[in-house]
């Protein structure tokens, strides 16, 4: 099989995958509400396993280079899909946590590994840039596709989302070891062979010095706190239309449909255009610029039209930012230290995805609007950061 049709045959198992992956969120709300569960469980529940694939993220990143990118994809998608079991289960706040923890084993692995086989495969920078760009594209877009589907199950019930979630999960893992090449020959191989001390999270962590540097450091602590101004957005959301207007999943599915539609055009007509027509490393900027402006006008709304039209607009140009962070971690990677510094691109993905939906969940009791307050000002900080990029960067380019 040649490997075009492999690459495109592994863009549509990941169109699968991805949907897959969302089908329980909008579900989430209704099973904490459903079975008298605290309320800060839906930003706790996120957090638990987002911590784990924080801590795991750098492990799965090395262990990519000494095994075929392939099978860890198919370790991975079977434990997620043991984790999303246990979670669609649980009737109490510990087996919430329980399932979600053992899932975030696993997701982070995931999608360490979607970078690093994009990475191995690509023959050039140019054609990584445009296959990263159209891998996070189907992330989003197929998240999205993925949250309607969840939405229209779990009109069923709670249970057939899950169901549906777990067995697509499988069977997802099961088509990518079959159709992904061994991508082994295009990798570097390791010196040594992997021991348990570096398979211990922390040792893959202090690993991080020998690939760091300025301006990765810059890029990582963008990622990280766009990260929690993302996730803190999003967990509120989902949960704000069904605790505040009593919305069904149906709408919040709905509203993700949308965003699949616009984060589509967004990519395809924006964020493809910077990567072929501008150095992203100064072009993401009005972009970061693009996806605050949205989380600080919503502060000023407090009805379903306003807060909707602020979600759209928010996760077309948030659709357009990930690729292009993405692409401007990896143009700074070489063959040796790839795949570790995609892993450790994924564990800050995962370290503001905690703080994100931890701090979401936990201040929303307090005031409902205070978890959109801390996504306004994580991007507005981001967005600082990303203005000290820019500038170093100039000054780097010129030297």
């Amino acid at each position: 099989m040649k490997q075009n049709k492999r690459l495109l045959l592994f863009f549509a198992v990941m169109v699968m995958f991805n949907m897959a992956a969302s089908f329980a969120h909008p579900v989430t709300p209704t099973l904490i509400v459903e079975r008298q569960l605290d309320s800060s469980m839906f930003g706790v529940a996120l957090a638990a396993m987002m911590t784990v694939s924080f801590l795991l993220s750098p492990f799965w990143g090395k262990l990519c280079g000494y095994i075929p990118t392939k099978r860890v994809m198919l370790i991975c998608a079977i434990g997620y899909s043991i984790g999303q079991v246990i979670f669609g289960m649980a009737t109490t706040e510990v087996q919430v946590v329980g399932g979600r923890l053992f899932a975030g084993i696993f997701t982070g692995g995931m999608f360490t590994s979607f970078s690093n086989y994009v990475i191995n495969t690509s023959s050039d920078a140019r054609e990584r840039g445009q296959n990263l760009t159209i891998m996070v594209t189907i992330q989003n877009v197929a998240g999205a596709m993925g949250y309607f589907v969840g939405g229209m199950l779990g009109l069923i019930s709670v249970e057939a989302a899950f169901v549906a979630q777990s067995i697509t999960l499988a069977v997802a893992g099961v088509l990518f070891f079959i159709i992904c090449m061994d991508d082994t020959p295009f990798k570097h191989k390791p010196e040594k062979p992997l021991s348990i001390k570096e398979a211990n999270p922390f040792s893959a962590f202090a690993a991080a010095k020998t690939f760091m540097t300025p301006m990765l450091g810059l890029v990582f602590a963008i990622v990280a706190i766009a990260g929690i101004g993302q996730n803190s957005f999003e967990q509120c959301f989902n949960y704000y239309i069904k605790d505040q207007f009593g919305l069904s999943s149906a709408y919040n599915g709905m509203f993700k449909a949308a965003i699949a539609v616009v984060s589509l055009a967004s990519n395809a007509f924006i964020g493809m255009r910077l990567q072929k027509k501008t150095d992203t490393n100064v072009s993401f900027l009005p972009i970061m610029a693009c996806c605050t402006v949205p989380l600080c006008a919503i502060l000023l709304f407090d009805t379903l039209v306003p807060f909707v039209a602020v979600d759209i607009i928010f996760f077309a140009f948030n659709a357009v930012r990930m690729p292009l962070l993405q692409n401007m971690a990896a143009m700074r990677t070489t063959p040796e230290n790839s795949n570790s510094v995609m892993g450790f691109y994924q564990s800050m993905n995962s370290l503001g995805g905690i703080f994100g939906a931890l701090f979401a969940g936990l201040i929303y009791s307090t005031n409902p609007i205070y978890p959109f307050v801390l996504a306004a000002a994580a991007f507005l900080i981001a967005l600082g950061f990303s203005v000290v990029y820019v500038n170093r960067y100039k000054k780097e380019k010129k030297a």
